[in-house]
């Protein structure tokens, strides 16, 4: 991977996992363009990280990205790293009577959709760098699905998928797919649920890392064990997960 440069885009960077990567990145020296949805979010992150260069923006809206991505290619015509990471979750109950009133595919669209749109988007930058990196930020959940979020588990699974396909059709390009695979972070999203929690800040530091090395999968805390735990005891294993 070429680091003299050293561009990188990074969505969803206004909070969390997002935001961590973020600031570990900056902290790099590296030249940092980040989106999100929240203005005043975006606006608060450049005061405290001054350098780093926001957008609003939502992945899944594909003119948006591409908006985006104008932007950033006006001012740095190559990119060494991409981070796909904007997304959300909720716990949908699929035994509800009143699912009618429900936006159910939300997540299909800002977790799924919206990498895709960014990869789409911003690969150009990385061909014409001559290779680089992409960062996306999956779950653990996408190797085994917990009962209380079943979109969100399909989104991240989908994405699971997408990366074992890019890494192949990528190689040629000299370009490397990341797949990072977290345990529940200490996040907005999930700050209602009462389980451990890693902090956002050492999940960052070993996907910067697993990136920076080529890995092919970051998989902090206890996902770390669960694809030879489901290779071992499929059924139990899951049935733990599920119930995470």
């Amino acid at each position: 991977m070429n680091v003299s440069a050293r561009a990188a885009v990074v969505s969803g960077g206004s909070s969390g996992i997002g935001k961590a990567i973020v600031a570990r990145l900056h902290a790099d020296g590296w030249i940092v363009y980040t989106c999100g949805r929240d203005r005043a979010k975006l606006a608060a992150l450049e005061a405290e990280l001054p350098g780093v260069r926001t957008h609003v923006c939502d992945v899944g809206s594909r003119a948006a990205v591409l908006a985006f991505a104008q932007a950033v290619f006006a001012e740095v015509p190559t990119l060494q790293l991409l981070v796909s990471n904007a997304g959300g979750s909720r716990e949908i109950d699929f035994t509800r009577e009143d699912l009618s009133s429900l936006d159910v595919t939300a997540e299909l669209r800002n977790n799924t959709e919206g990498a895709i749109n960014l990869i789409t988007e911003f690969l150009p930058g990385l061909r014409h760098n001559d290779g680089g990196a992409i960062l996306v930020v999956s779950s653990g959940y996408a190797l085994a699905p917990a009962t209380r979020a079943p979109v969100y588990c399909a989104s991240k699974a989908a994405l699971h998928s997408l990366c074992k396909s890019l890494r192949l059709q990528l190689a040629p390009l000299r370009i490397t797919v990341t797949e990072l695979l977290p345990p529940v972070v200490d996040t907005p999203s999930v700050a209602h649920r009462k389980v451990a929690k890693l902090a956002p800040g050492p999940v960052a530091d070993a996907a910067v890392r697993g990136v920076l090395a080529g890995s092919e999968e970051v998989r902090p805390g206890k996902v770390r064990c669960l694809p030879f735990l489901l290779r071992l005891m499929p059924r139990t294993s899951e049935r733990i997960v599920a119930r995470t």
